[in-house]
């Protein structure tokens, strides 16, 4: 018995004359033939991909009447699905198909153990997986009965996911920024007479990080929907998220004086919290960097594990430095800002922690139990620039694989790049980048041909994030995203394309109103189609048809526009919906925001656009009279989070919580 599509080494010995040469037939096909399987001239029998038998002949090329035959049965197995992630403690049907053996029954293991166990999570006879509490990869097997030698395996990946809840930047390891558990909030009810402002919690400084959100919280017991704000004052908080009239703190942390930091180009006046935190839902962790003048360490960057429902530590923190393991003499510079927002790869169960804004752009990885640090990336060992800020974007994570991706900018005026037409450079400026989840190092990378002026006149790649999207057969998922220039990549994830006098990619469209300075965002990606809305212009969406041959797949001009025009790096997007229906798309327009003066800065102002066509605009918070929605004092790069009826927007100076009105 031989498995589909593998290969078996056949051996014929003539007895007294050892040297006669053979001949190799399948089925009376001399060398076999695509249908039947192929054999060689040695023996070695390639099986056809469907099942059946097939007789193997060796026959004396000298003389055909002396032959030998063995029968072979090709049987084809397979299991379905073949990789899928699942929620912790959630259930998955595994299917095992056998062709050709019989009988076709199969014995099940997790992990090597058969039916599984507790901490792997088990499956039954029929191949009903049911998950741990705790994420992780496992690989599911079907053995068969028939022929104890025989098996197929699939990958399934326990995810960080919780009902109800926001728990990383732009909602999910993909980035989409889609939240598709909305069932209160549609197109027909949010507008001015019924949606509007409901609670403002004011604050102890600026919130750049996205608020995360968790359902049914067990806080001194009862439970509660909480939302999570950091600021740049080095502060944590924990709100009621469904509070109206009686505003309630359940907790709140300060972890330090924040460091001064008068930059026109970045954080003003201080730095304390300015990355994204994330929420580990399976072990009720919430893991935030700080960056403050408390200094016991030599460097002013600590990573925290806290409690989610008191605030407590869960693991004690840790000071964060990083030496390059390639050069000793480069190390993480205190000059740098955290500012792309942590991410926990569910495959690896670490952490990771993106810097830029200085010398070099730096990845570092922490398992999430000790927070002991795992592995460093320096973009541009032996050379500078690479900085990773991203506009606050975090690394995309596949979450089957652990694989991870991310879009490297510029931050310093680079010698290492070779003017064209010699494509050469040290580390990678203004890149995709794949990193392998355990080591961080470069699987692949695309780098666009005009390097060298995107590095002369400062205009990242890396000013944008990246989006995981449904692909194709041929490409299974896809890369996006965009820079400064306004192309939009779209880029094969596993095979990125390198640094040519060609851009290597899949595609590119081209979006914005300028030649510099038009995308600070990341793309919100929902129901085939992906939204953008650049510095100085309007919510633009783009149609992706996902089973379209690669190069043709994104619209090269928006399906619809909005017609509200944001300044200061347009805003990235979140949106809601029903599945795919009632999609809402939202945004934050921070136009008034004055970077070297932010206390004279002017009001944000919410968004809300019909996702089937953002020309039709549902809400802003400027409509309501008298100023009942008006929000507080504008910031930019600010994310707004939807959950569970509310819209919780990050200001300056508060979190405001919008929802639909009491009748």
């Amino acid at each position: 018995m031989l498995p589909a599509s593998s290969s078996e080494q056949f051996t014929a010995t003539l007895q007294g004359s050892a040297n006669s040469p053979i001949t190799w037939l399948v089925d009376q096909i001399t060398g076999g033939s695509a249908t039947v399987g192929t054999i060689s001239s040695t023996g070695l029998y390639a099986a056809p991909a469907q099942p059946g038998s097939h007789i193997i002949t060796a026959a004396s090329t000298l003389n055909a009447s002396v032959a030998t035959s063995a029968t072979v049965s090709v049987f084809a197995f397979t299991v379905s699905p073949a990789a899928v992630t699942v929620a912790p403690s959630g259930n998955e049907q595994f299917t095992a198909t056998i062709q050709g053996l019989s009988p076709t029954t199969v014995t099940w293991s997790v992990d090597g153990v058969a039916g599984g166990s507790a901490a792997t999570g088990t499956i039954s006879a029929s191949g009903l997986y049911s998950a741990p509490s705790t994420i992780g990869a496992h690989t599911i097997k079907a053995t068969s009965n028939a022929d104890t030698s025989a098996s197929v395996s699939a990958s399934l990946t326990v995810i960080n996911a919780s009902q109800a809840a926001v728990l990383t930047y732009h909602n999910d390891d993909a980035r989409d920024g889609s939240y598709l558990e909305e069932v209160s909030l549609t197109p027909s009810n949010v507008n001015a007479n019924q949606f509007g402002k409901l609670l403002s919690y004011p604050v102890d400084g600026q919130i750049y990080a996205q608020p995360l959100y968790l359902s049914q919280v067990s806080i001194s017991g009862s439970t509660h929907d909480v939302v999570y704000v950091a600021t740049q004052n080095n502060s944590v908080y924990a709100f009621d998220a469904d509070a109206t009239t009686n505003p309630t703190t359940f907790w709140h942390d300060n972890f330090g004086p924040p460091i001064g930091a008068y930059d026109s180009a970045g954080p003003w006046p201080t730095v304390g919290i300015l990355s994204t935190p994330l929420i580990d839902a399976t072990t009720n962790t919430i893991y935030l960097v700080v960056e403050t003048t408390r200094v016991t360490s030599g460097s002013p960057f600590y990573l925290y594990a806290l409690d989610v429902t008191t605030g407590a530590e869960r693991i004690p923190h840790i000071s964060i430095t990083a030496t390059d393991p390639n050069d000793s003499a480069e190390s993480l510079e205190a000059a740098c800002y955290q500012r792309m927002g942590l991410a926990l790869n569910p495959v690896t169960n670490w952490i990771y922690a993106a810097f830029g804004s200085c010398a070099h752009g730096w990845l570092l990885a922490y398992d999430k139990s000790t927070l002991a640090q795992k592995a460093v990336f320096n973009v541009t060992s032996g050379a500078a620039g690479g900085g990773l800020w991203g506009s606050g974007a975090a690394p995309a994570i596949d979450d089957a694989t652990g694989n991870v991706y991310l879009m490297s900018g510029t931050d310093y005026d680079d010698a290492w790049i070779s003017k064209p037409p010699t494509f050469a450079q040290t580390g990678y400026n203004d890149s995709f980048l794949y990193l392998n989840s355990t080591t961080l190092a470069v699987e692949s990378s695309f780098t666009p041909d005009d390097n060298y002026t995107l590095s002369e006149y400062d205009v990242d790649l890396g000013s944008g994030g990246t989006v995981l999207v449904p692909g194709n057969p041929q490409y299974p998922q896809e890369l996006i995203g965009g820079g400064k220039d306004g192309n939009i990549f779209v880029v094969d994830p596993l095979n990125m394309g390198g640094f040519n006098s060609t851009n290597a990619v899949l595609q590119i469209v081209q979006t914005g109103t300028q030649q510099y300075n038009n995308i600070f965002s990341t793309p919100v990606y929902w129901n085939g189609t992906i939204y953008y809305h650049c510095n100085a212009d309007v919510l633009r969406a783009f149609s992706w048809n996902a089973v379209a041959a690669a190069g043709q797949q994104l619209s090269t001009q928006p399906a619809s526009a909005g017609s509200a025009v944001f300044g200061m790096h347009g805003a990235t997007a979140s949106l809601s919906a029903n599945g795919t229906a009632n999609g809402i798309v939202w945004d934050i327009d921070n136009s008034t925001y004055v970077g070297t003066a932010p206390t004279t800065s002017g009001q944000s102002v919410l968004h809300a656009y019909d996702a089937t066509n953002v020309a039709n605009e549902l809400y802003n918070s400027s409509q309501a009279a008298g100023g009942r929605d008006t929000a507080g004092q504008a910031l930019k790069f600010t994310v707004p989070t939807i959950a569970n009826g509310r819209v919780f927007v990050p200001t300056a100076t508060e979190l405001d919580i919008y929802g639909l009105l009491a009748p």
